[in-house]
């Protein structure tokens, strides 16, 4: 990501509204691999540097395993946990789950911040956008995605990966996230 394109997603975050009591909640949607979490790190230390600390929700904490992940559980999951306490002022709780014990294994509590980022497949999903100040979409080269999580994640989940992106590419479809981003962004 070049600086300017940062520059321009930071002053189009600043110069929103907050929808979810005082907070500016943006989501990071788009295909596994396309550079989501960069930009939620990116943005992170962008806002931090200006304005203390910034809250990351990382979607694939949240996920109960890849069969289900993309249902109703999770979208039930970020109201509850995330949207609902930061609507009434207080700090978001998610449990936390251990992909290798393949259940959830402890609780994170995030500071309660003036921006708060949902990063992953699913903070697009129609239901949340009520509270989203800003909805970005990230992409990236077809052919380089699944290579990708295969590399940062290791040749295990491949198999699981083939499935998942036919799985998110419904899930895009059916709630139209790429067509209701605020911001479209090409992921390097």
């Amino acid at each position: 990501m070049t600086f300017f394109e940062l520059s321009k997603v930071k002053s189009a975050i600043e110069n929103s509204d907050a929808l979810c009591g005082e907070t500016k909640i943006v989501t990071i949607d788009g295909p596994a691999g396309s550079g989501k979490t960069t930009l939620a790190h990116e943005l992170s230390i962008s806002f931090s540097d200006a304005n203390g600390p910034m809250s990351v929700v990382h979607l694939d904490e949240i996920y109960e395993g890849w069969d289900d992940a993309l249902g109703q559980k999770l979208f039930d999951r970020i109201e509850a946990w995330i949207l609902t306490p930061i609507r009434n002022g207080l700090s978001p709780k998610h449990l936390t789950y251990d992909w290798h014990q393949s259940k959830y294994a402890s609780w994170s509590e995030l500071p309660l911040t003036p921006i708060v980022i949902i990063e992953g497949v699913g903070s697009g999903h129609s239901a949340l956008r009520t509270n989203v100040s800003q909805a970005i979409w990230v992409e990236a080269d077809e052919n380089l995605l699944l290579d990708r999580v295969v590399q940062r994640d290791g040749e295990v989940v491949r198999n699981e990966m083939l499935i998942w992106k036919a799985r998110e590419r419904s899930y895009f479809d059916l709630h139209d996230v790429k067509r209701s981003a605020h911001i479209h962004m090409q992921g390097q």
